[in-house]
């Protein structure tokens, strides 16, 4: 039957390629139609914080520990140039990106601004589990005093959990201590294309791949700090 019907299944083949194209080429709104998990915030906005601490509740803090760990909600969030003094917590599967040509474009001002506390504060615990979020494109001038004798931008994370094209304007510490004998244990990280004008402190930061980037200085080293 194929054979004896070639002509009229070629004239088949065409349409439906032609009707694909058209479908791919539709109009389509500009700006997309987001789904409620994503946002692209303004300067102007005042509902930030808000957001995004909502978010954080169902994929994040520490009641209970590693909060949102094997949560099903995945978010978004990106933010158009300009200046911003709002905390931003980044939880389990939240990704947060600044949308500038330049990491400088968008700007990062509030006390804690983008950070990433560790899962559990019990510090053989600590950020172990910490992993499936990201931050990038972005600059962060955060001067908060996480513990004593350290400020700056926290991102106390292990695997897959990326910092990429960030300019941190102070310290950038990659491990978090809230109580105890010792700091929280940290297992393995990644930042690519950044700059960091302070030192970057690993403290019990297992190990931690860094790629492309620039930084004051580094102290601390548990076991492997590839550069």
């Amino acid at each position: 039957f194929f054979f004896e019907n070639k002509g009229n299944m070629g004239q088949l083949v065409v349409f439906v390629l032609i009707q694909c194209f058209m479908l791919l080429h539709a109009k389509r709104p500009n700006p997309p139609r987001w789904p409620s998990s994503v946002r692209v915030f303004s300067p102007t906005d005042t509902d930030i914080e808000q957001v995004v601490n909502t978010a954080y509740r169902t994929n994040g803090g520490h009641v209970p520990p590693d909060n949102g760990q094997f949560s099903d909600a995945r978010y978004a969030f990106l933010f158009k140039p300009g200046t911003y003094s709002a905390d931003v917590p980044v939880g389990y599967y939240t990704q947060v990106v600044g949308l500038g040509d330049s990491p400088d474009d968008v700007v990062f001002t509030g006390p804690k601004g983008v950070h990433s506390e560790e899962g559990n504060y019990r510090f053989v615990v600590g950020a172990l589990n910490s992993f499936w979020r990201s931050a990038e494109n972005f600059k962060s001038v955060s001067t908060y005093p996480w513990f004593p004798g350290y400020n700056g931008m926290l991102w106390a994370v292990s695997q897959a959990a990326p910092l990429r094209r960030v300019h941190v304007q102070t310290s950038l510490l990659l491990f978090q201590y809230t109580f105890g004998d010792a700091a929280g244990f940290a297992s393995g990280g990644f930042m690519a294309n950044s700059r960091v004008d302070g030192p970057v402190f690993s403290g019990s930061q297992q190990q931690w791949m860094t790629r492309n980037c620039q930084v004051g200085s580094w102290t601390g080293a548990v076991w492997n700090m590839v550069f």
